[in-house]
């Protein structure tokens, strides 16, 4: 049977607290904000690449790389 290697795509936001005096100055990147974190949204889009004869080809092949996996 074929193997095949799925890449999705997720839409992330980051999250920043920032004091400003308005909205236009919070985001001109003049004031240094503090990170909080991420969360992920829904994906946003799929794609399937294979089909490959074996696992190992798919995992061989440059659509497995991952960094920080």
């Amino acid at each position: 049977m074929p193997w095949f290697v799925i890449q999705s795509e997720r839409k992330t936001s980051t999250v920043y607290i920032i004091e400003a005096e308005d909205a236009d100055a919070a985001t001109s990147g003049k004031k240094e904000s503090e990170y909080l974190g991420y969360f992920d949204g829904e994906t946003t889009a799929v794609q399937v690449i294979g089909p490959f004869k074996s696992e190992d080809d798919a995992l061989e092949s440059d659509f497995a790389f991952v960094d920080g996996r």
